[in-house]
């Protein structure tokens, strides 16, 4: 019989190969609403709050891209600073804690869009078929 502390890596290495749940996104809205609440006396303040500007801005920064992308502006104002965008996104998720489950970028984009919603798409006119005359 093999010794214990064998079986015990043994065992552990087969519980690493089994499939395990994910989330949609690297971070739910509950770790960064976490991260960007953290009290000013905190020890870990300004690096939580650096990850939290980081990700905010990479999040916006991800949306626009994908909207210039599809031939689309963004609807976030140019003078929006990061600071604007991070209490934007704190106060969304503080006023929606059911929602804070889903991904954290899930988060930032819902926010944005009750910020700065774009304006309705118009769908082009039609144009009347006319008949030539012969």
């Amino acid at each position: 019989m093999p010794p214990r502390p064998i079986l015990h890596a043994a065992s552990l290495a087969a519980a690493l190969l089994l499939p395990a749940t994910a989330h949609a996104g690297f971070y739910s809205g509950n770790d960064l609403y976490a991260v960007c609440t953290t009290e000013k006396d905190d020890k870990e303040f300004f690096e939580k709050s650096y990850e939290c500007l980081g990700y905010i801005s990479g999040a916006v920064d991800a949306f626009n891209t994908t909207r210039e992308a599809v031939g689309l502006k963004s609807c976030i104002p140019g003078d929006v600073t990061i600071s604007q965008l991070r209490g934007t996104a704190v106060t969304y998720m503080s006023k929606n804690p059911k929602d804070r489950a889903k991904s954290a970028s899930s988060q930032v984009f819902a926010a944005t869009r009750k910020a700065w919603p774009c304006p309705t798409a118009k769908p082009a006119a039609k144009k009347k078929a006319t008949r030539k005359k012969r």
